[in-house]
């Protein structure tokens, strides 16, 4: 029994996931994916609490991929505390540009209520703040800086270059993703290597 409840569970969490990055946020909603798992919409009440426990459940696992694409840009460790925010600053440029759920469910932030969305937020600012924990080491900020700012305006500009979009470039070409990323590292050279003293 236990086998079929977990399978159907997945099931409607993969049919939420699959609706949300094939067709976003706009027809999303408890018949549609019913539809799309084959199920009873009944179903994801009593296994997500409703459409909020479902979102919640999504942005966790939109959350653990980030964990995921991370992970890698652990080692070497970095030198400089501007080497480390590079690092970050590409690692989730690329990521965002390559998933398409975690472009949706960030969209959906920007859409739905707060209250909505609050599962994701805290999923997905825990596995940052675990990934700069294990990533900083011992490493300081430099000196002058508000790096709490610096570093909340850094991955607000990666993720608006990935989600929106620069207008008039097209982030799904090689070229304009390298002229990106390589403008990204000019932004971080700028503020972070040539802190004030």
């Amino acid at each position: 029994m236990t086998r079929n409840k977990d399978e159907t569970r997945q099931r409607i969490l993969d049919a939420a996931l699959e609706e949300l990055v094939q067709q976003g946020f706009g027809g999303f909603g408890i018949n549609t994916i019913a539809r799309r798992a084959g199920c009873d919409k009944k179903l994801i009440y009593r296994y997500f609490d409703g459409l909020d426990g479902l979102i919640a459940e999504m942005g966790t696992a939109a959350a653990e991929g980030l964990e995921q694409a991370l992970a890698p840009h652990l080692a070497p460790p970095p030198e400089t505390y501007a080497d480390l925010m590079q690092r970050l600053a590409l690692a989730l440029f690329d990521h965002l540009s390559d998933d398409a759920l975690y472009r949706q469910i960030k969209l959906m932030e920007v859409t739905a209520p707060a209250a909505v969305t609050e599962g994701f937020r805290k999923a997905r600012g825990l596995a940052l703040r675990n990934w700069m924990a294990c990533a900083r080491g011992d490493l300081e900020p430099p000196e002058g800086l508000d790096v709490a700012a610096l570093n909340a305006s850094l991955v607000a500009t990666v993720e608006g270059l990935t989600i929106l979009g620069p207008a008039g470039m097209d982030i799904r070409d090689a070229a304009t993703r390298a002229r990106l990323r390589s403008a990204l590292m000019a932004i971080i050279a700028a503020a972070y290597r040539n802190a004030p003293a």
